[in-house]
């Protein structure tokens, strides 16, 4: 039965339905020893998480048989402590992470204003929540724990993943890993992401929607999930000689030092450089510089027609596929000291250029900003930089993120 939102009432965002659930004798026979085979289960809001698993095109009973699996259960029953790690479903298509009672509560409370925002923003970087569910095996403890979309769903290998926060402070420790993928975090992330301007300048404004949202609804600690899958690289593609002679407006915001030249502009850069040796020869060979200029203009137009084609071609593909879904970039390897001390683009140190494929959205979005995180800002505000530690109150956290944001995404103005 198809539901619509015209139904709902503000009884279906605080209702639950419970299940006892029992596998079969014959069943059983064919689990491995441990296994769970009876317990019961409590959905939260089942009405409105159905939904927005129709606005994702998700099929309920599909979910359900992916979710409800008995090695799903004994999985999530298994974990150590709430938000401990985090699992994929046994088809790659949903995260699943335990939460405490308290921040179960947060998302059911904001979920009317959450199920809206999705609504309002199709390209919300925000990550889909689909269910949140407690589970109790018989002689168990209750389990918390919330499903929802997997970022990194791709045949693409990922070759680096991050969780960033835009904060150092106590980031170093308990790396995080989504099954065979190391996350690393904010001390080893040294990349900027070069965008189409009218790309980034969309992708800004969007993490602004969803920030406010977050920030009017009291929620702080949420992290930037990022995964780059390397598409080629461009180190050693050019000598040290096109690379130094190069003038530095066209490699956006790289400076002279800069080892990285984008592959599109190769030609135009090497005859610009070759007329730069031209211009210091004597004054008897200026009418041959004359006649060589005269010769690159239809190289540059033609230059300028396919840099109009890529961008043409680029915007489309990127607009298809949503943000953070699959969005193509050149990728800047920089120094980890520069990342950290947040140095502008002008003056970065590059240390390898690749064109990647990224993947990203917000995550952990149910931590307010309640007694235990105002207790931690206030200790630890006495030995670290207030502003650089991770608890602060949702406003704060907001406007850093999004200055964190505009940091790693450049424009690209070899796109402009």
């Amino acid at each position: 039965m198809e539901l619509s939102e015209k139904e709902l009432s503000s009884a279906e965002f605080k209702a639950t339905r419970s299940n006892w659930i029992q596998y079969s004798k014959e069943h059983c026979k064919h689990l491995p020893p441990g296994s769970v085979t009876e317990f019961k289960w409590k959905d939260y809001s089942p009405a409105v998480f159905r939904l927005i698993q129709e606005l994702e095109k998700i099929d309920n009973n599909e979910y359900e048989q992916s979710i409800c699996s008995d090695d799903t259960v004994r999985k999530v029953c298994s974990l150590a402590r709430p938000g401990s790690m985090c699992l994929l479903s046994k088809d790659d298509r949903f995260t699943i992470k335990t939460l405490r009672k308290s921040e179960v509560k947060v998302i059911i409370g904001m979920l009317p204003s959450y199920y809206c925002h999705l609504k309002k923003f199709s390209n919300t970087m925000l990550n889909r929540l689909y269910g949140v569910h407690v589970v109790k095996p018989v002689g168990g403890m209750k389990v918390y724990f919330v499903v929802g979309s997997n970022i990194f769903q791709s045949d693409k290998l990922m070759h680096k993943c991050y969780d960033l926060k835009g904060s150092l402070q106590g980031r170093s420790d308990n790396k995080l890993r989504l099954r065979e993928k190391l996350i690393l975090k904010d001390p080893d992330f040294d990349f900027r992401f070069y965008l189409d301007p009218l790309i980034r300048h969309q992708l800004l404004l969007q993490i602004k929607h969803d920030c406010e949202f977050l920030e009017a609804a009291g929620i702080m600690d949420y992290s930037l999930l990022l995964g780059l899958h390397v598409k080629r690289s461009h180190e050693g593609s050019f000598d040290s000689r096109n690379i130094h002679s190069t003038d530095s407006s066209h490699r956006g915001s790289l400076d002279s030092r800069s080892p990285c030249i984008h592959m599109r502009v190769c030609s135009d850069l090497s005859s610009k450089s070759g007329l730069s040796l031209k211009r210091s020869a004597t004054a008897s060979s200026r009418g041959s510089i004359q006649r060589s200029s005269s010769v690159m203009k239809p190289s540059l137009r033609e230059n300028e027609e396919r840099e109009l084609s890529f961008r043409e071609s680029w915007l489309q593909t990127n607009r298809s596929s949503g943000f953070g879904k699959e969005m193509s970039a050149r990728a800047v390897r920089i120094s980890t000291d520069e990342s950290r001390s947040g140095s502008s683009g002008h003056s970065l140190r590059a240390r390898g250029c690749y064109d990647v494929l990224l993947y990203f959205g917000i995550v952990d979005i149910c931590q307010d900003y309640g007694v235990s995180k105002r207790i931690e800002h206030a200790y630890k505000s006495l030995h670290y930089n207030s502003k650089m530690i991770a608890a602060v109150n949702p406003k704060a956290y907001s406007s850093r993120f999004q200055e964190f944001i505009s940091e790693i995404f450049k424009a690209d103005d070899l796109l402009h």
